[in-house]
């Protein structure tokens, strides 16, 4: 049976294609490894890849991917709509078909070591491959960001899990950890109005607004002029993703404004738009192996392994 361990790495670069471009084609000259997305933000100064493969494939790439970046990326000049602590921000190991989060968290854990060894770049481990309870949520690791990191490491408890134990400028520090699948959204409000934006995020972060999981960071596309919501979903099954955008538009009636537009950023598991589809159609009683490629794949991946 195989077993499909995936890693998201996000660098704090969005606006050199033709650098996040090379890197794309050293990854996919990488033996045996699958680059599955590209995900380039301008808005966010972000871009997010995901690959997988064989774990020595994945983890060449993973060096690829800081070597690159830590190149590159000087954070003391870096700008963009949403929070970052370094170079390369956050590298998720997710587990996939047939894995454990336990496998993908044993993943992250050896690769974190060997980033910190390897780059002298501070290392926190978060989610399933913490090694204590207040590393787990990622968010609790980034507050303060970048500009409040250095005094954040003066903390005996923010002492990083690998590395060095003193904050690099221009690289900053970097997050890896293991977790299951999430969903990352930008909803694009019908305002240019920041403030609209800032009080929908505050309102629905609340641990009173039934959204446990769910991250709202508001922010601006000074391109198109409008006030954005920067949205990510930890577990897409208990907060549908339709929920999440009827929560926002109750909120946003005080303003006059409402959602203009919605963007995935990276991949989107099928379960998630499937949720929200059969929510708006009114279907009932439906199951995800009665989506025809999902069938297919299933009688394709049986006959694989017979064959």
């Amino acid at each position: 049976m195989t077993k499909i361990i995936s890693v998201v790495p996000n660098i704090s670069e969005g606006l050199d294609a033709a650098f996040i471009e090379g890197l794309r084609a050293r990854l996919e000259a990488v033996p045996e490894l699958m680059v599955l997305d590209v995900a380039m933000d301008q808005v966010r100064n972000r871009t997010i890849f995901s690959f997988t493969g064989p774990r020595e494939a994945v983890f060449q790439g993973g060096f690829l991917v800081y070597e690159a970046a830590l190149g590159r990326i000087d954070m003391r000049h870096h700008e963009g709509e949403y929070p970052r602590i370094g170079a390369v921000d956050a590298f998720p190991f997710v587990a996939l078909k047939n894995a454990t989060v336990e496998e993908a968290a044993e993943w992250a854990q050896a690769f974190a070591q060997e980033v910190g060894q390897r780059f002298q770049v501070p290392v926190y481990l978060f989610g399933e491959a913490a090694r204590t309870p207040m590393r787990r949520d990622i968010e609790a690791i980034r507050e303060g960001e970048y500009e409040g990191f250095a005094q954040k490491m003066a903390d005996p408890a923010w002492k990083p899990d690998f590395g060095p134990d003193t904050f690099p400028a221009d690289k900053g520090a970097t997050m890896i950890g293991a977790r299951l699948p999430i969903v990352n959204l930008k909803a694009y409000l019908t305002t240019g109005d920041e403030e609209a934006a800032e009080w929908t995020a505050h309102a629905l972060s609340g641990a009173t607004s039934g959204m446990p999981g769910v991250k709202f960071y508001p922010g601006l596309d000074r391109t198109r002029g409008l006030a954005l919501l920067n949205i990510t979903v930890g577990n897409y099954r208990a907060t549908p993703l339709y929920r999440i955008l009827g929560a926002i538009r109750t909120e946003l009636h005080r303003f006059g404004a409402g959602i203009s537009r919605v963007e995935t950023v990276g991949l989107v598991p099928q379960g998630a738009l499937i949720d929200s589809a059969l929510h708006h159609l009114q279907v009932v009683g439906f199951q995800e192996e009665e989506v025809v490629e999902t069938r297919l794949d299933q009688i394709l991946s049986q006959r694989f392994t017979l064959g």
